[in-house]
């Protein structure tokens, strides 16, 4: 039951300009809310700076003693790597990318998953940091390595590139056939 104090609050007509107001309201399109899903490994090879997503990137170790593959030298393939008790091929990725490294000593391997149970090792010159998965932006001047990327980030003032994992492992395995 209700009382005519209640009936009067929902039965009284709308105040003038209401309705307009409401439609002016409703027509606006809300902000687009950013949904950054998934984080990117940044890391450093010669003087490029380049990101791979972390599902793909999935441990960073001191540099491995390569075991060198007798007749395959100066291939993308440098050899095999021994990580946590397992096998696996250690490629080039300076070597792929066609970009000059920097030997350093602060080199890192990087370990990378192309499906589970499918780890690559490639050599790399520095470990910048993870951060989450930015929103890429497109770039007036080309980089060298325009067809390997997904899109180019900017962060703390530099640019990186973010590699097409799927199209990088699938030159992996062409190169090391």
């Amino acid at each position: 039951m209700t009382s005519d104090g209640e009936r009067n609050l929902f039965d009284r007509p709308m105040p003038e300009g209401y309705r307009r107001e409401l439609q002016s309201l409703v027509a606006v399109e809300p902000p687009k809310v950013v949904r950054h899903t998934g984080s990117v490994l940044l890391f450093q090879l010669g003087q490029l700076r380049l990101a791979l997503p972390t599902k793909v990137a999935t441990a960073v170790s001191p540099v491995l003693h390569i075991a060198r593959i007798p007749h395959r030298s100066g291939t993308v393939l440098l050899g095999l790597v021994a990580f946590r008790g397992e096998i696996i091929p250690c490629c080039s990725l300076a070597r792929l990318l066609d970009v000059a490294r920097n030997e350093t000593r602060t080199a890192r391997m990087l370990i990378l998953e192309e499906a589970p149970g499918r780890l690559w090792a490639v050599p790399i010159d520095a470990m910048v940091g993870i951060r989450t998965t930015p929103e890429l932006q497109t770039r007036d001047s080309t980089p060298p390595v325009a067809h390997w990327l997904r899109g180019t980030f900017e962060y703390k003032s530099r640019d990186f590139y973010l590699l097409d994992h799927e199209n990088l492992f699938r030159q992996i395995t062409l190169a090391t056939a």
